[in-house]
This record gives structure tokens, C-alpha cells and sequence, in this order.
């Protein structure tokens, strides 16, 4: 296959190159091609198409990290294909950058709940929709980067302040099915008894102890693990959802 333009040969998507200046990388399905003189075959010809749109789009975010211009650039594409793949996936991904970057520089990220928050809304807005559009050839590859993410920011602060810490600790994310199926069961029934909000002001409490003391000790995970998978099979047959889910609160 030939690249034409700066174009995905795969997808029709705008690639960049890697570190090594050697390899294209497509953000959009993966794709990726080794290619000689690589910058001159990225160059467009400025006219104001979907193709021109997702370029200058990724290129606002890659060589000026100005993530308003590549949102403009990806809500005029949107216009064009509503429901194109591409178009939502970059919106996500210029959320997520944008993200890593206050969150680096200490920007409009002022709180350790507020990371987790915004990469919540930017995967229910923007990667979860893509995700439902894309071809299933790159539907698998965009839900392994969502859990990248998830992972990546996970790596880098400490566990949510009201999260459900141990299950997170257990099962790698914050956003998982099995993590999802306990967060519906503590907002729609342990938040609405007076015993289960007392549970949950002590699990908040104990949660975080216990993690930073046997958080890395294997049989407190495999404790936990077999622990939490009985209750999730439970409330899974009691009707609660391991579906995507913002938090109530």
C-alpha cells in the first residue's frame, strides 16, 4: 500500500510521525508504515476539506499543542460526517492530551478528582461513541487505548479520592466492568441506606490505609479479587449493569 498526502492507507485518517522521524503512526486505527522523507508527504493543499480538516487538527495538537484550534478543526470536520469514527476518536484524543498537558503544568486540573472527571467525560462523550461507529477491525485497538489511558493516569496520582479504591486497585482502572458494577451498587443502594452510607464513610476511611500498606502485597490482591468477583456475579444477576458509568455524585 502507498501513502498519499500524509494520508492512512488503512483509514483515510492523517498520520504523524513517530519519535524516530522514520515511522507514520495513524491516531486513528494504528496503522503505522515506515516512509522515507516522511514530512514533504504530509504537506496538504490548504483547501478546506474533511481530509484538511483532520490534518491541521492533528497537527495543532502534535506541533503547537494548541488544543482549542484542533477542537475547531474537529467540530468542522464533525460537521461534514457527524458520525465519522475518526472525527469523535481525535476529539477524544485532543481531550485526553489536553489533560496531560494541565495536568503536567498544573493548569485548570486544581484537584486529583478533577483528572479522573475529565477523562470520565471525554471517554462517555467522544471515545465510547467512537468506539460504537468504528469498523471492528479498530474497535478493539480504541478500547485498548482507553484502558492505556486509564492505566497511564492511574500510574501518575494517587487512586480517586472517591473512588472505589481497593476494587481500582484490584482490577487495574477506575473505568472497567467490574469496577463499574460496584459503583452503580454504592450510588443506588448502599448511598440511599443509612448503614451503607456509614460503610461508605469507613471504606473511604480504612480504603486508602490499607492500600498504601499491602497494596503491592500479592495475596491481599488475590484476597480481594475473589472477594469482590462473588459480590460482582451477585449484583451482576440483581440487574446492575457492568456498562460505562459516571458517577452519581
Amino acid at each position: 500500500m502507498s501513502l498519499i498526502n500524509g494520508k492512512c492507507p488503512n483509514c483515510g485518517a492523517a498520520m504523524v510521525l513517530n519519535d524516530s522521524k522514520e515511522i507514520f503512526v495513524c491516531r486513528y486505527c494504528g496503522q503505522q508504515m515506515v516512509i522515507e522523507s516522511a514530512i514533504q508527504k504530509c504537506e496538504i493543499d490548504g483547501i478546506a476539506t474533511f481530509d484538511s480538516y483532520l490534518i491541521n487538527a492533528q497537527n495543532a495538537i502534535d506541533l503547537e499543542e494548541d488544543f482549542d484550534k484542533a477542537r475547531k478543526y474537529y467540530k468542522q470536520a464533525l460537521d461534514l460526517k457527524p458520525n465519522d469514527y475518526r472525527v469523535l476518536w481525535g476529539l477524544f484524543l485532543c481531550e485526553i492530551d489536553s489533560i496531560e498537558w494541565s495536568y503536567n503544568r498544573k493548569g485548570f486540573v486544581q484537584y486529583p478528582n478533577d483528572v479522573f472527571e475529565h477523562i470520565n467525560r471525554a471517554i462517555n462523550r467522544y471515545g465510547n461513541l467512537a468506539i460504537q461507529v468504528a469498523p471492528n477491525d479498530v474497535k478493539q485497538y480504541y478500547i485498548e487505548q482507553i484502558e492505556k489511558v486509564n492505566q497511564h493516569f492511574n500510574q501518575t496520582q494517587n487512586i480517586k479520592k472517591k473512588g472505589c479504591y481497593i476494587a481500582t486497585l484490584v482490577y487495574g482502572s477506575y473505568n472497567c466492568p467490574e469496577v463499574w458494577v460496584l459503583r452503580r451498587y454504592r450510588d443506588f443502594y448502599l448511598d440511599k441506606k443509612f448503614f451503607g452510607k456509614l460503610f461508605i464513610k469507613f471504606y473511604y476511611k480504612v480504603s486508602p490505609i490499607l492500600i498504601k500498606k499491602y497494596g503491592n502485597n500479592k495475596k491481599f490482591n488475590n484476597f480481594w479479587r475473589k472477594k469482590l468477583d462473588k459480590k460482582i456475579e451477585k449484583l451482576k444477576e440483581q440487574g446492575y449493569l457492568d456498562k460505562p458509568y459516571d458517577d452519581k455524585y
